[in-house]
């Protein structure tokens, strides 16, 4: 059974939030490691709570994906 366009671009959307939101979990959570394992290493007083990265917008999310359409469209 063949997918409608509507379903292929709700693929791709989904496809394109994972490939950008992946990393920055990986990310997030080496961070939180990190400060977590100095908690137990340091004085508290001194620690600064880490900069987390961002999530992408829906804007990044529709580049990224019509970046997926336009490879996967080529002849």
């Amino acid at each position: 059974m063949s997918k409608t366009p509507y379903e292929i671009r709700l693929e791709l959307l989904k496809l394109a939030n994972e490939i950008l939101v992946t990393p920055i979990f990986q990310s997030r959570d080496a961070l939180m490691s990190e400060y977590q394992s100095k908690l137990t290493d340091q004085n508290r007083d001194d620690l600064q709570f880490p900069v987390l990265p961002t999530f992408p917008n829906t804007e990044d999310v529709i580049v990224q994906a019509e970046k997926l359409n336009k490879f996967v469209s080529q002849n």
